[in-house]
């Protein structure tokens, strides 16, 4: 079951129309779901942020753009070491050493960015505020408009 690159890209689309659904039903009239539409804004927004670095960064390297993402092994670089994780940190960090280009807004998100792991969506405890998670939401709005850029 192989993927393509651009695959990332296209996941993180999906995610960022699935939030401005979320933000548009929060918005309209859903305040007895409040918390759970905010955390799954927040699991979302993370993906968005996931998925678009990592279409980054096969992006920045002129990866094939039809070849299998696991096949991936370039200057130390590899699918399973560096691409197969969900830290957005570990990924920040793999994309900002292809001096790309550096997240925006990043120091007001930092919070929700460093703590935020695909297994959230086990967890039904909200630990932020509906400005934080909109804040991020934002955040990931942003830095998707912007890594989309690179071709």
């Amino acid at each position: 079951n192989s993927m393509t690159y651009p695959e990332f890209k296209n996941a993180s689309k999906k995610h960022l129309l699935s939030c401005e659904c979320l933000v548009f039903l929060l918005n309209n009239s859903c305040a007895k779901k409040e918390k759970y539409i905010l955390s799954t804004i927040y699991y979302l927004s993370g993906y968005v942020i996931e998925t678009i670095l990592k279409y980054s960064i096969y992006s920045a390297i002129s990866y094939n753009r039809n070849e299998d993402i696991s096949k991936l092994s370039s200057n130390g670089l590899t699918y399973r070491n560096n691409i197969r994780i969900h830290n957005l940190n570990s990924l920040k960090i793999e994309l900002e050493k292809r001096h790309i280009s550096r997240l925006i807004n990043y120091s007001t998100n930092r919070k929700l960015f460093n703590s935020w792991d695909s297994e959230f969506r086990y967890k039904s405890s909200l630990d932020y505020t509906k400005k934080e998670i909109l804040s991020f939401y934002e955040f990931s709005k942003l830095n998707y408009e912007l890594l989309i850029q690179y071709k």
